[in-house]
């Protein structure tokens, strides 16, 4: 059962980093939307639809491989610290900002520019949130 706790976590930890490669690769690519070519902005829109595909992936394989982690290995939420639960509020805030920074986007793909910069002001919570999940789960499960 070890072994299958280990590969939970390791999938969980890979969904992490793939999901969280959009809060490092957004903001860069949403500061240059402002003033790239209609050519740029066709490319830019199309690895931030990529990455925006890869987070649903991730978040879905979170929401998935963290409870099953917690059950497996913890028998359940019961024995969970203030840490666990200031990182699930985190986590229920990067949902929300994922959700709402992607209707945002889209309406910008499709000439919003109010939209856009809505989107990049939800990216920056969206970002700060997700350090913040990293840190409570260090002092959640240390």
């Amino acid at each position: 059962m070890d072994i299958v706790i280990n590969l939970l976590i390791w999938i969980h930890i890979i969904a992490f980093v793939a999901g969280g490669s959009n809060s490092v690769v957004g903001p860069v690519i949403g500061a240059r939307l402002a003033s790239a070519t209609p050519e740029q902005r066709t490319g830019y829109f199309g690895v931030m639809n990529t990455l925006s595909q890869i987070g649903k992936i991730a978040m879905v394989t979170l929401l998935v491989t963290g409870p099953l982690v917690m059950f497996l290995k913890y028998g359940g939420f019961g024995g969970a610290s203030i840490w666990f639960w200031l990182k699930m509020a985190l986590v229920a805030l990067m949902l929300g900002t994922v959700i709402y920074g992607g209707i945002l986007f889209k309406r910008s793909q499709a000439g919003d520019a109010a939209a856009g910069k809505r989107a990049g002001v939800v990216h920056r919570v969206t970002s700060l949130a997700y350090l913040g999940v990293l840190l409570t789960a260090v002092f959640a499960f240390s």
